[in-house]
Order: C-alpha cells, then sequence, then structure tokens
C-alpha cells in the first residue's frame, strides 16, 4: 500500500480561486457527494480576520456553488457547510481504487489531496483524467505505508464509535459535528483523528485484499 500526496490546479474550483485570490488556508474535514454531479465539503478556512467576510461573499458568488451555511469557531477561523453543484474533478476518486485522506489548500491557488491506493498503475489512471479535464497535477510524494502501523487506543475507540453510529456510512448517520460534540473535541480536531483510524482501516482493507488474491 502507499500513500500519495497531488498538488493540483483546478479551474473553476472554489477552493483554487481562494487560495489564489487571499493569504487564507481551507481544509476539507469531510466530504460527501451531493446530486449526481456536485459535493458537499465541511470545511475549515483560517484567514486574517477582516478579510473573512470578503472571502466568505466570493465563496457564495462562485457559479458553482450553491449553498454555504458558516459558523464562527474562533477569531480568523470559520467552518462551513459548502455545496457545489458540480465537481467532476472532486468525484474523480470516486471512480479510482483509492481512498482520499485530507485535502486543503495551497500557495498560488493550488490544491493539495493526501490519498491512499495499492497499485501505482491506479496513479498514472487518475492523472490521464485529470489531464483530461485540463487540470495541473503533480505528484509531490510518494511513500509507502507500513502495516504495522496501530492506532492508539483513543484513536481506535473512536474510530469504533464513529463506525458503530454511522459515520462511515453512505448517507451518514451521524454528522462530524454531533460526534465532536460526543467526545467534547473540535470538528476539526476529531477530523484529525478520524483520518488516522481511516488510514488504518483503509490499509487493513488494502491488506485482506492482497491476501484474498
Amino acid at each position: 500500500m502507499m500513500e500519495a500526496v497531488l498538488s493540483l490546479k483546478i479551474p473553476d474550483n472554489w477552493m483554487s480561486d481562494i487560495s489564489a485570490k487571499y493569504p487564507a488556508t481551507i481544509k476539507v474535514i469531510d466530504r460527501m457527494p451531493f446530486s449526481e454531479k456536485g459535493v458537499k465539503d465541511l470545511v475549515e478556512i483560517q484567514a486574517p480576520a477582516d478579510m473573512m467576510d470578503e472571502i466568505l461573499d466570493t465563496i457564495k458568488k462562485n457559479p458553482l456553488v450553491s449553498k454555504v451555511d458558516t459558523t464562527v469557531t474562533e477569531k480568523g477561523k470559520v467552518l462551513s457547510a459548502v455545496t457545489t453543484s458540480r465537481c467532476e474533478i472532486c468525484r474523480i476518486l470516486t471512480d479510482a481504487d483509492v481512498f482520499l485522506i485530507s485535502a486543503q489548500s495551497k500557495d498560488q491557488g493550488k490544491v493539495e489531496w493526501t490519498i491512499i491506493l495499492s497499485e501505482k498503475s491506479v496513479l498514472k489512471d487518475i492523472f490521464d483524467h485529470l489531464k483530461s479535464k485540463s487540470v495541473e497535477a503533480e505528484l509531490v510524494k510518494l511513500t509507502k505505508i507500513d502495516d504495522k502501523e496501530t492506532l492508539t487506543e483513543r484513536q481506535d475507540k473512536i474510530t469504533q464509535v464513529a463506525f458503530d453510529r454511522g459515520y462511515f456510512d453512505y448517507p451518514k448517520r451521524i454528522s462530524l459535528r454531533e460526534l465532536a460534540r460526543m467526545f467534547d473535541v473540535s470538528p476539526s480536531t476529531l477530523s484529525e483523528i478520524l483520518r488516522k483510524g481511516q488510514r488504518k482501516i483503509v490499509m487493513d482493507y488494502f491488506k485482506k485484499q492482497r491476501h484474498s488474491i
């Protein structure tokens, strides 16, 4: 199994537009499909407090963004649910044998994906697909994952509860915010814990698939 980090510059994408225009960092905490071509992202946006209203207004004006719900968590930081009516690039990974672990904006209008995959050939298919959609893509890092990696007791407990309560179901039976309240942590903190849990789950999945062949 491998973990790959991809740097993308996606045309007509609100995350790329914001990171190109403002000194803001956008981190995708959770993502789910919306309608046939769109996605709904729960994101954490960090930016200078005096720019935040302008940034949110710019997101709302993006022609592909259909809805934005925002909660201010602290000065210079907000939690937003951004619904995009069409995002073919966001849906590319649903057609590939990979798992998205994280997505975050970077400088110069770029977005960085961290994914887990079992075969290098899958990467070629993804890059070919991205190229066909006029997306600038670069492989930043490709590392082999240690099969012996384990979760801490707390990570294991939280991941198990999330699984039992239906967080990993589609549609989800419990939201990230509800889980965060259960464990008295912020959604962004819980997201990091669950990403580590997901990473281990994905590793175990690929390991079992490999042994069954």
